[in-house]
């Protein structure tokens, strides 16, 4: 006699969910993973936060399986969670090039008071450039700090430890003078100058 496998309704599997079952995790993920990615990928056009937005959307699921509720179906809950992270994911870019755009700005204010700096504009595309080849926590902590947020409201900020955000702004700098050394030799000191007054200020 053969055993036939029960297949689980939405309903059923979300009370099993808020009972640590795993397999109904798993069952919820196998069943909505795909088109959730589609959903995501249609917004954001790019393969791996369309990716990452849609493990987040399943690990916020999970962290939260016990006090869950869901007033809606599971498949509408699932795509109005995938759309409010795609609504933050462009909110946060947004805000990283407000915070880009303050900081290139402070730096062509500063760069435009020295008379002997006619190229400023170079400086901070250079700048920019190097900025945005950054790994993500490097950059942020850099933008940051350019923001004039102290290490201990970045280290919050992002969730990391002081220690490391001091590194990844050490980093930073190393990076952007090497970068300045090799296209500015001759006008390195002042852009130097310039850099460390950006990172230096309380």
């Amino acid at each position: 006699m053969h055993t036939v496998n029960h297949i689980y309704s939405d309903e059923e599997l979300l009370v099993k969910l808020q009972n640590e079952d795993t397999n109904a995790f798993d069952n919820i993920y196998n069943k909505y993973w795909k088109i959730l990615y589609q959903t995501a990928h249609n917004r954001v056009d790019d393969e791996e936060i369309a990716k990452d937005i849609v493990q987040n959307v399943f690990i916020d699921i999970w962290v939260k399986r016990e006090s869950i509720q869901i007033n809606t179906t599971l498949n509408q809950y699932l795509h109005g969670a995938v759309k409010m992270k795609v609504l933050n994911h462009f909110r946060s870019e947004n805000i990283k090039q407000q915070v880009l755009d303050g900081a290139l700005e402070r730096i062509s204010r500063l760069l435009y008071s020295n008379p002997n700096l006619s190229d400023y504009f170079d400086l901070e595309r250079i700048i920019s450039e190097e900025v945005e080849e950054m790994p993500d926590n490097m950059k942020n902590s850099f933008l940051l700090r350019s923001d004039s947020y102290s290490i201990k409201e970045i280290a919050g900020n992002l969730n990391l430890a002081e220690q490391t955000v001091s590194n990844n702004i050490s980093e930073a700098f190393k990076r952007l003078k090497k970068r300045i050394r090799v296209e500015y030799p001759e006008r390195y000191t002042t852009c130097f100058a310039v850099i460390a007054i950006l990172l230096t200020k309380n």
